[in-house]
């Protein structure tokens, strides 16, 4: 498969992070502009999402394109189809890095690549997701060791250095909870 664009594999011109918003001063984001409580940072959110409530233990999360995505507890009957919180954080990492792969291995044919991801916790992770495994499969043609080379260090670029995802999972991001009245109620990370 020849290569799209003029760039090589991994090269950081056009790169960026796989879900990169583009900001235009017309976008509701750039109009937007709220300022985050102290010790949090300044200036405008790079994402926005909003959860709201449609009923008991039944949430929707819409961003501001219009995707929506229902969340809710795997036992919980009257809400499927829908994801956990944990099973949108796995796709996040999982779309999050077939985004990139798109881009550092764009010479390889990787039409049928499958990204799983899996979680393990323990009981002394106490409420939090102990590990993940990441599995990237896909057939390349017999004998090219040139595109399971390239392939290799997109993937390994991918988590190293362009999937934001991937990257704030393994080393946490500040967490900031604002009560309705903008008092802050916690902040962690």
């Amino acid at each position: 498969m020849a290569a799209r664009g003029g760039s090589t594999i991994g090269e950081s011109v056009g790169v960026g992070h796989a879900d990169s918003p583009t900001r235009r001063p017309d976008t509701p984001q750039a109009l937007r502009g709220t300022e985050p409580a102290a010790d949090y940072g300044s200036g405008m959110a790079d994402y926005r999402i909003e959860t709201v409530r449609n009923g008991d233990r039944d949430w929707t999360a819409r961003n501001d394109r219009g995707a929506e995505v229902r969340i809710a507890p795997a036992d919980s009957e009257g809400a499927q189809p829908s994801f956990t919180p944990v099973e949108l954080l796995l796709a996040a990492l999982g779309g999050c890095g077939g985004l990139v792969v798109d881009r550092t291995a764009r010479t390889v044919p990787h039409d049928e690549l499958r990204i799983t991801v899996e979680s393990v916790s323990r009981p002394e992770d106490d409420g939090r997701v102990g590990a993940v495994r990441v599995s990237y499969k896909v057939e390349l043609p017999g004998g090219d060791t040139g595109a399971a080379e390239a392939l290799e260090r997109g993937i390994r670029l991918t988590h190293e250095k362009y999937c934001t995802v991937s990257r704030t999972v393994e080393h946490g991001a500040r967490v900031a909870a604002l009560g309705p009245d903008g008092t802050m109620l916690f902040m962690g990370g």
